[in-house]
């Protein structure tokens, strides 16, 4: 299969397309405000991306069967170098370029927004966070690959995901209903109330394919657009509730394999609650000098879960809210602004069950952290002759931690509650980007910084072996070049290698403690295409070949998982890709996707391995009248036995099985 894989990508940098799922290829959304345009969207501006020295993908969510997708991995995979992990329910782990991460590394390498505004604060990211992005209602997903723009600071490490709802108030309106055979359900809306307020909703439920592993989830978002003098004002209320009764891992070697256990559940006790409510302004001034961007906001998040995948499974309750702006001045060829967020946060951990090791019954950690971060960033884009452009740019950042424990201090098993302190970062990250057009072709470099200040659970959670603060700030330094482009009139095409390098890695080892100063590599290739064939018909893919290792050899006096120079990194296929074949006709369309997952380590030590799946995807819509649609889509088509997540941990494989074979179908009633 690798071989297979190899010439795939291979055949994709030279292929005649860039794949961006029903988006213009001469005019797409993008994060990125490099340049004003005609319409501001989120807090970026409708562009070209042809020209620019970063890699971002467009999709959207709906896809060609003109279903809702149930859970973010299902469109976001598709997307070259792109691997999120489904565990029970909404919870998934994220990769952009990078292992699948977990914990802290998991929760802070990703800066995941809404219309522009993060869905958390910097230092209490959620490592299943697209579980509170109204993702259903998204009119495109952006997704920026490598460490982020100069206007979005810390947790756009790896990359950024922004999802971006419908930015007016004058089409769009729909109503769905849809189905699976697996007891999946939802029904979504999107309606304009008046000529300047939009409201869209969904509600899902499903019964879950495992034992005790429903949930239910209701999503809401308002909008409301108006003028008041010079300004263009759009404000939108964001609300998320979900209930989910959790399935835990499966364990014993191969056990995703065994069909007469992958839908038991021997965790019925595991539950996870998530609540989210944010409110976001984003006034609009156009002035002589450029146009001027206010974004206000604020959010309240508070979640509780049982920790299921740890000995002793612990109650883990945690909340913030945050107060803050982001600013910025765009011109033709520069930008420059200043952010500001106050937060005040709370974690509590408790467990009821009897001592299992070092996770000891009883109180684990109650503690209070408020943060304040404060930065500015600039950006200027310089012509060198008729053909290249140089693009600059910096960010400067300022965190601060005021943490205060609410319990005694000391050590309890592996837990220590460390006394009241306070902690403060810098952070500094330059961006360098060189874009050179050869008329059908653009090619691209960039050279950027990432960086974040330590998620306060990596200071603040400590464990055996682990000085409370010592986390310092993960930084990661990142080298790109590639081609993008047209070629023969019949679509587009992207082809990039990148290496990255990681210093202060923060993550947690096979034995559930923490490591503070990992280092790690990151190499690969991303290639991606959309060839329209005839009839109708059109051909698109994307692949990655990527090796991602230890940088570092862990402490003799305190390996846990023997981790030596060049080891691969854990949850770290070599080989990513799929491959569609969709039509588009005038009342019919219908897809064919293969996805391709290779073998990858669970363990740091590189002892276990996962092989790898294939899986096919079957899916088609058609017009029963001009307003309604009715579509149909089969997961796994061949009902493979394969896993979303392997890992091992405590001495013991795990998995999170892949859902069998699964039809969809769904009515969609156009309200325009």
């Amino acid at each position: 299969m690798k071989c297979i894989l190899l010439l795939g990508v291979a055949l994709l940098a030279v292929a005649p397309s860039v794949w961006a799922q029903d988006v213009s290829d001469e005019d797409v959304v993008i994060p990125v405000p490099l340049y004003v345009g005609d319409l501001i969207v989120a807090k970026g501006v409708r562009v070209g991306t042809v020209f620019q020295p970063e890699t971002i993908d467009v999709v959207v969510p709906t896809g060609s069967e003109g279903l809702t997708l149930a859970h973010p991995s299902e469109f976001l995979n598709t997307v070259a170098g792109v691997n999120i992990h489904r565990g029970s329910g909404q919870e998934h782990l994220t990769a952009i370029r990078s292992p699948v991460l977990t914990g802290g590394a998991g929760a802070g390498s990703f800066l995941y927004t809404l219309d522009g505004v993060p869905l958390r604060a910097a230092g209490f990211a959620n490592v299943n966070a697209l579980l509170e992005a109204p993702t259903e209602l998204a009119d495109s997903i952006e997704v920026f690959k490598g460490p982020g723009p100069a206007d979005y600071g810390s947790n756009a490490v790896h990359g950024l995901i922004n999802v971006v709802l419908n930015p007016s108030n004058y089409d769009g309106q729909f109503i769905q209903l849809q189905g699976s055979s697996r007891g999946f359900a939802n029904v979504t809306g999107v309606a304009n109330v008046t000529d300047n307020l939009k409201v869209s909703a969904d509600l899902s439920h499903d019964s879950g394919f495992r034992d005790d592993s429903g949930f239910d989830q209701q999503k809401l978002a308002v909008q409301h657009f108006t003028d008041i003098g010079d300004w263009e004002i759009s404000t939108l209320i964001a609300l998320n509730n979900l209930n989910q009764e959790t399935a835990g891992f499966l364990q014993g070697d191969d056990a995703y394999r065994d069909r007469d256990i992958i839908e038991t559940n021997a965790n019925p006790e595991a539950f996870r609650d998530t609540q989210a409510l944010r409110g976001q302004i984003k006034a609009v001034r156009e002035t002589d000098l450029g146009t001027l961007i206010l974004q206000p906001y604020a959010r309240r998040t508070q979640q509780r879960f049982l920790r299921h995948f740890v000995p002793g499974q612990a109650l883990d309750k945690n909340g913030h809210t945050s107060f803050g702006v982001k600013s910025g001045f765009y011109g033709e060829r520069w930008s420059a602004g200043v952010d500001a967020e106050y937060t005040s946060g709370f974690q509590y951990e408790f467990q009821n069950n009897e001592s299992a090791f070092s996770f000891v019954q009883g109180l684990h950690f109650d503690y209070e952290v408020d943060a304040i971060v404060l930065a500015g960033f600039a950006t200027k884009d310089f012509e060198i002759g008729n053909n290249a452009t140089l693009h600059l740019g910096a960010r400067g950042e300022y965190t601060s931690y005021d943490y205060d424990n609410q319990v005694d201090v000391g050590q309890s098993g592996r837990f220590i509650r460390a006394a009241d302190r306070t902690d403060d970062y810098f952070t500094f990250t330059p961006k360098l980007g060189l874009t050179y057009d050869l008329g059908q072709t653009t090619f691209f470099a960039r050279g950027a910084r990432g960086s974040r200040a330590p998620q306060t659970s990596d200071l603040y959670s400590a464990q055996q072996n682990q000085v409370p603060g010592a986390a310092d700030v993960e930084t990661l330094d990142s080298l790109e070049v590639g081609l993008r482009g047209h070629a023969f009139g019949r679509g587009t095409f992207e082809v990039t290698g990148f290496t990255m390098w990681k210093d202060n890695f923060f993550f947690r080892n096979a034995n559930g403690f923490n490591v503070v100063n990992g280092k790690t590599r990151h190499e690969g290739i991303e290639a991606s295409f959309d060839f329209h064939l005839v009839g109708g018909f059109s051909l698109s893919g994307a692949g990655t070949l990527a090796r991602h290792t230890y940088d570092f050899t862990e402490d003799v006096g305190s390996a846990a998982n023997n981790i030596a120079n060049g080891d691969r990194v854990d949850s770290a296929p070599d080989t990513l890709g799929n491959l569609a074949l969709e039509y588009d006709g005038d009342r019919a369309g219908g897809y064919l996707r293969w996805t391709h997952v290779g073998d990858y380590f669970t363990n740091p030590g590189n002892t276990n391995e996962y092989e790898g799946h294939d899986i096919f995807t079957l899916g088609g819509r058609y017009d029963l009248t001009e307003t309604l649609q009715l579509s149909l889509r089969m997961d796994n088509v061949f009902d493979t036995r394969y896993a979303d997540r392997a890992d091992f941990a405590f001495g013991n494989e795990r998995f999170f099985p892949g859902r069998p074979r699964t039809v969809f179908a769904g009515l969609t009633l156009s309200l325009d």
